[in-house]
């Protein structure tokens, strides 16, 4: 099953070397049923083994995407080296994989957070911060009030399927890679990241604006996007309701010369007039966001006091969850990343710093596992042994979901049980939790559950 048409496509460079890495944004339409994670929920779901024909298009991915789309979602998909035509080739480690995840998850929290700040901003023209907000921690631990509110705190969804999954599994904590990207340095490859997400947050924001519940017509809760309707009737950039308001957007080029220099980029690939980019990309801005006047400074008076300098604020951190797909364990997963322990390693300045133990995240957040029982490359024994081993660990919130289907999900029934398991875990972990989201992420920590259909 096909994702709709990308509402943005784009590319950012990788941490781990600086290769493009092609990446697509899909907006969600609102709804009756998704108006609980509307607005504050986002996903990256990464595609299958690159030799193996594995992309973003992958139907597996499409498959999720849409469940992930239809709750309200924002989705972010993205190729890895190599895949599809993109630029460099799959590494034998797949640490250069690792890092290209981490350059995706650190675009999306700096994408969250433009966000964030935007919606303060507005909110702020009228009235100070609530203290009530989101305490946050910067890092040197002192608390600084947050700009999203207790019960609106942003949900971050990070998932994929096959050699996807196994990439996830490995990811270091939300707080490592938000340091990377808080303390960035101008020109760096994380710099860069950041000023992509922050000009292509306004029109995410501005989309928001758009649908949000005083200026569009929620659909019927009985009328299911995936059933007999069209991608173009699915709030993709063809929708008769969104049609001025949505459009497919391709951005390239960067701020800054000396990053432009550092970033690879295969001579094959197409290049893209920057300038004339970042032209429609302002004026699709201008016609998204009725409310710029209400976010920017007015301009200075004679006599008046000098504006307080804004505060240098950290980035918000979402609550984040996992989605795995047919994960590979020992032997399959052995010959992809050749023996290798695969662990992410952050270059600092005193050298590198290994982060995270093996699946410590999958544990500490809702995570839900989805496999077929009659998996070619990793047993049904393994599979079940594995998640029953993360589901014991002391807190663990692990969701497993069998079904008896194979690694390629090809049959009607297989994918119906997918679906079906996937939007049960959504119910249960993130909209039901997402509603009263404390401060330390989503609260879950209830007996771990088990389907088998």
């Amino acid at each position: 099953m096909a994702l709709p048409k990308a509402n943005c496509s784009f590319a950012i460079p990788s941490v781990h070397d600086g290769l493009e890495l092609d990446c697509r944004i899909y907006y969600p339409r609102r709804s009756e049923q998704n108006s609980e994670l509307f607005g504050r929920a986002f996903a990256i779901f990464a595609h299958p083994y690159a030799p193996l024909g594995g992309c973003y298009d992958d139907p597996v991915v499409g498959l999720v995407g849409r469940s992930l789309l239809r709750y309200g979602i924002v989705l972010v998909t993205f190729n890895f080296r190599g895949a599809s035509g993109s630029a460099g080739r799959t590494s034998w480690s797949g640490k250069a994989e690792l890092g290209d995840y981490v350059s995706v998850y650190g675009f999306v929290l700096c994408y969250i957070n433009a966000i964030v700040r935007d919606v303060s901003r507005v909110d702020n023209a009228a009235s100070r911060i609530d203290s009530d907000f989101l305490p946050m921690q910067t890092s040197q631990g002192a608390a600084v009030a947050d700009t999203y509110p207790k019960p609106q705190r942003p949900i971050l969804i990070l998932g994929g399927y096959s050699y996807g999954s196994m990439i996830a599994a490995h990811l270091p904590s939300v707080d490592v890679v938000a340091s990377m990207f808080r303390h960035s340095e101008k020109g760096s490859m994380e710099s860069e990241i950041d000023l992509r997400a922050r000009h292509l947050g306004r029109d995410l924001k501005a989309y928001f604006d758009m649908h949000s519940v005083d200026m569009v017509l929620s659909i019927p809760s009985h009328n299911d996007p995936d059933q007999n309707t069209r991608p173009n009737e699915m709030g993709s950039p063809g929708s008769r309701h969104s049609r001025s308001h949505s459009r497919n957007v391709t951005m390239g080029g960067y701020d800054s010369d000396a990053a432009s220099k550092k970033i690879s980029r295969e001579t094959s690939r197409r290049s893209i007039d920057g300038e004339r980019v970042r032209e429609g990309i302002e004026k699709l801005r201008r016609k998204l966001s009725q409310r710029d006047n209400r976010i920017q400074s007015p301009p200075p008076t004679p006599g008046a006091q000098p504006s307080t300098p804004a505060i240098d604020l950290p980035l918000t951190i979402p609550a984040i969850a996992y989605v795995l797909v047919s994960p590979l364990l020992s032997t399959v997963a052995g010959f992809t990343t050749m023996f290798s322990k695969l662990k992410f390693v952050q270059r600092t300045a005193g050298g590198n710093a290994n982060v995270t133990d093996e699946y410590q995240e999958l544990v500490i957040h809702p995570c839900c596992c989805i496999y077929g029982t009659k998996d070619l490359f990793t047993s049904y024994r393994k599979l079940r042994r594995w998640t029953e081993e993360l589901a014991a660990r002391p807190g663990s919130q692990f969701f497993t979901v069998a079904a008896e289907t194979g690694h390629f999900w090809q049959d009607a029934e297989g994918a119906l049980h997918l679906q079906q398991g996937l939007t049960e875990w959504l119910r249960r972990s993130i909209t039901q939790h997402g509603k009263a989201a404390k401060t330390e992420g989503i609260d879950d920590t209830g007996p771990t559950n088990t389907i088998k259909v």
